[in-house]
């Protein structure tokens, strides 16, 4: 697998920030830095409910992968599904080599380190099998036909677009693979 780092030069916006409280103050600092506004939370659940209650609001994802589950990745295949234009940036990542190549199949789009942030360009090794079970494009889709527009939605009556336990179903179903496939 073959890996290139660009830097990125980008204006700022508002940022999640998903880390154990230990290990919070270092990312956040170097993103205050870069000018990004962190909102923090302690588990991708929390952060996910935040991030589907309220779209566009945020540009960037970061994800301490010393603060996460490996089966808790999964969440980055599903903030790419439905927010597109969301970055996932991942820090804390040494001696987490399975996980950090696992969170780039899922679409991570680099890491943040001491100066900034750095897109890794992966050359995918074989074609992969997208993790979205088939029910929760159809989730998505059957909420996308209720309202016409983001626009027209109030998102500050305050209903979650996912149940936590919703999301936690979302997050732990295995991908379906298509029908004749030998594995």
């Amino acid at each position: 697998m073959s890996a290139v780092s660009l830097p990125v030069c980008r204006a700022s916006g508002n940022a999640v920030l998903i880390a154990n409280a230990a290990s919070r103050e270092h990312p956040r600092s170097i993103l205050e830095g870069l000018g990004y506004t962190c909102v923090e939370f302690d588990d991708p659940y929390s952060a996910a409910t935040e991030l589907f209650r309220r779209p566009g609001v945020y540009r960037a994802v970061i994800v301490s992968l010393s603060s996460v589950y490996p089966e808790e990745l999964s969440l980055i295949a599903t903030l790419r599904r439905r927010s597109a234009q969301l970055e996932v940036w991942l820090t804390h990542t040494d001696g987490r080599h399975g996980a950090l190549a696992q969170a780039m199949r899922l679409g991570a789009d680099g890491l943040l380190a001491e100066d900034g942030l750095h897109r890794l360009g992966i050359a995918p090794a074989a074609p992969t099998v997208d993790p979205a079970p088939i029910v929760a494009v159809s989730m998505s889709s059957s909420r996308n036909e209720e309202r016409s527009s983001q626009d027209d939605y109030d998102f500050s009556a305050g209903e979650p677009v996912l149940t936590a336990e919703e999301l936690r179903m979302l997050l732990q179903e295995q991908p379906s693979l298509p029908p004749g496939s030998d594995e």
